[in-house]
């Protein structure tokens, strides 16, 4: 992982576990329920607005990631997950590089 995606995360409060064996970053991050079918949470990497180099404006905000097919399965899970960052992230922040993926967390799970 870049040292600058390290930063970030340390900037956003969010620690990271490397798993060497899978050769995976596990983030986790706080989420809320949303409409009671799916799980939102605001990514530390994907800003609302990137300047032409594919950099994050200052000014810009973290958005929202949504997790579910908008009901739950029989088991009472959200459907799978997999990290849906946008495209300008990845090339900034170096994701394509790396195995990552985000364990959402909040009041008494963890998916």
């Amino acid at each position: 992982m870049r040292q600058e995606t390290k930063n970030q995360l340390i900037n956003k409060n969010l620690r990271y576990e490397y798993d060497v064996s899978n050769n995976l970053y596990t983030i986790p991050v706080p989420v809320i329920i949303w409409k009671e079918t799916q799980l939102a949470f605001e990514c530390p990497m994907c800003f609302d607005r990137w300047k032409l180099n594919n950099t994050p404006y200052k000014s810009g905000h973290n958005i929202l990631h949504f997790h579910g097919l908008c009901k739950k399965d029989s088991d009472g899970n959200y459907g799978t997950r997999s990290p849906h960052c946008q495209a300008q992230a990845k090339l900034y922040w170096g994701l394509d590089e790396i195995n990552y993926e985000f364990k959402l967390i909040g009041a008494n799970m963890i998916y």
